[in-house]
């Protein structure tokens, strides 16, 4: 490839990585920050108050309910620490809104829309187990 093309090559491969990213300038700018929302600012976004009901070197962990749906709300150190939780945390169902150093946990996916226009991240299923105890 010549020397001139690179810097095209780059700036279309950008433009095609923040278009996968839901395409509206408020999710881009959000992708962009290297500092994760805290576990109140995404709370905030659905206008409850989470109560923190765990914090470790890990990570830190609040829940609160809005509109009578429960939400738990995790932010990380890193995304390697996120992974891991996640990874294990998805074999108890739910529905993940899983952002850079940040997830939101809820039984109703619908009502993850305020977070997700705020601060961006992606809806990852956990494991369904239908079917369990029924004879």
């Amino acid at each position: 490839m010549p020397r001139s093309a690179a810097p095209a090559v780059l700036v279309a491969a950008a433009a095609l990585l923040l278009a996968g990213c839901g395409g509206d300038s408020s999710t881009a700018s959000v992708a962009k920050s290297s500092k994760p929302p805290t576990v109140e600012k995404l709370a905030s976004a659905l206008k409850c108050k989470a109560e923190i009901q765990k914090k470790v070197e890990d990570y830190r962990l609040g829940v609160c309910k809005a509109d009578k749906t429960p939400y738990t709300f995790v932010t990380f150190k890193d995304n390697r620490a996120k992974r891991g939780w996640l990874d294990y945390s998805k074999d108890y169902g739910g529905t993940y809104l899983v952002g850079s150093r940040w997830l939101v946990v809820t039984d109703e996916p619908s009502k993850l829309g305020p977070i997700q226009a705020q601060w961006g991240g992606t809806v990852e299923r956990g494991r369904s187990h239908g079917g369990h105890g029924r004879s």
